[in-house]
């Protein structure tokens, strides 16, 4: 009965590749890429990794886009970083995004599974939203205020 709930319960994750094919997404480089345009309607869709996502009482954010920091990160894919920019870009003026939340080393996504994300630019940075943190004036009013003062850099790969 438990192996077949766990086996049940694992053919709902797919891989983050057939994720975004699902939601009508071709990436661009399936390997790497972690955002794309959904061709149906224009939307934005981005894959956020789970152990990025910071929480709080106000809701769910995580870091999606941050300039390179020479010396500091050189061996980032370029492309790929310059990919989820142009994409991050397009989210804000559109008003928001769909995410995918993958977890595990495997990269995978719970089938059917996406969250409407609002998109923000906070000074070079640009985060993700969700929860009652996207009904927030800003995250850049919260992210100065003193809970966020002392907060641990994140920094994403892609």
């Amino acid at each position: 009965m438990i192996t077949s709930a766990l086996a049940s319960a694992g053919s709902r994750r797919i891989s983050r590749v057939q994720a975004f094919a699902d939601q009508g997404v071709t990436l661009a480089y399936p390997a790497r890429s972690w955002s794309g345009v959904r061709e149906e309607d224009g939307a934005v869709v981005i894959a956020i990794r789970e152990g990025e996502i910071q929480s709080s009482f106000d809701g769910f954010r995580c870091l999606l886009w941050s300039p390179v920091i020479e010396g500091a990160t050189e061996w980032l894919d370029r492309p790929i970083k310059q990919e989820r920019l142009r994409h991050c870009r397009l989210a804000v003026l559109f008003g928001g995004a769909d995410g995918l939340l993958v977890s595990g080393t495997s990269a995978q996504v719970e089938r059917g599974s996406v969250i409407g994300l609002r998109v923000e630019k906070v000074g070079g940075e640009y985060w993700a939203l969700w929860g009652s943190a996207a009904l927030a004036p800003g995250l850049s009013e919260m992210l100065s205020g003193p809970t966020y003062a002392a907060r641990e850099a994140v920094r994403m790969a892609a």
